[in-house]
C-alpha cells in the first residue's frame, strides 16, 4: 500500500499538528528514506536556511563538549542533544540522568490557542526518541527530523530541523509565559530529571 507523505510548512507548529497516534512502523521508515534524502540533498531556496551552518566556533565547541560530557551517563541520547531549528522554531532536546530519556521543549510563534512552547518527554526506541505528544524523532548528522501523524488528514509527515545550537536554561526560554505556567513546566522538567548543564561527577 502507497502511504502519501507530507513534509509541511511553518505555518503551524509541529504540535498543533499531531494526531494522537504515532506514525506506524512503515510510515516511520517511508519518512526516514525521506528525510535521508533530504539530508544527502537539501532542497535550495526557501530551504537555503538548512544548508549553510549559521553557527560561530565557540557555539560547536560548547555543544560538542556538553555532548561528550553526557555520553557516559546517557550514550543512546547524546547525538540528539542540543537545540535544533528550523524556519521558526525550535526543539530544544535536553538529556535526563535517567537512562534513555530526554525532554523536549519546542518553541513556536504563538497563536491564539497557545502560548508558543510546548513540553514532552522523550524515550529511546530503536534508533529514535518517542515523545509523550505522540512524534518520533530520528537525527541524522547536523539535521533532526520530527515524524508525526498530521491530525487534519490522517498523513504522516516529518518536519526537519538542523545545525544543533548549545541548549539553554529552560526557564530563558520560557520567560515570556505567566508565572503559573513557568513553574509547572519546570517542575515537569524537574521531575523528569533533566538538565541544561554538564552532568554533576
Amino acid at each position: 500500500m502507497m502511504v502519501n507523505l507530507i513534509i509541511l510548512g511553518s505555518c503551524l507548529p509541529i504540535i498543533a499538528q499531531q494526531s494522537k497516534r504515532y506514525p506506524t512502523e512503515n510510515e516511520l521508515q517511508q519518512l526516514m528514506n525521506r528525510f535521508r534524502n533530504f539530508v544527502a540533498s537539501p532542497s535550495p531556496g526557501n530551504r537555503d536556511f538548512y544548508i549553510r551552518d549559521r553557527r560561530n566556533e565557540t557555539e560547536t565547541q560548547k555543544l560538542n563538549a556538553f555532548v561528550r560530557a553526557w555520553l557516559p551517563v546517557n550514550p543512546d541520547v547524546a547525538p540528539f542533544l542540543g537545540q535544533w531549528t528550523a524556519l521558526e522554531e525550535t526543539q530544544n532536546i535536553y538529556p535526563s540522568t535517567l537512562k534513555g530519556k530526554v525532554c523536549i521543549i519546542e518553541t513556536f510563534i504563538p497563536t491564539e490557542n497557545d502560548m508558543g512552547i510546548s513540553f514532552a518527554q522523550g524515550t529511546i526506541s530503536g534508533k529514535s526518541i518517542k515523545t509523550t505528544n505522540f512524534a518520533s524523532i530520528i537525527q541524522q548528522g547536523n539535521y533532526l527530523g520530527v515524524a508525526f501523524v498530521n491530525t487534519r488528514n490522517e498523513q504522516p509527515g516529518i518536519y526537519e530541523y538542523a545545525w544543533p545550537k548549545p541548549l539553554v536554561d529552560p526557564a530563558k526560554l520560557m520567560s515570556y509565559l505567566p508565572p503559573a505556567d513557568r513553574n509547572r513546566l519546570l517542575q515537569q522538567f524537574k521531575e523528569s530529571a533533566c538538565s541544561d548543564t554538564l552532568p554533576k561527577r
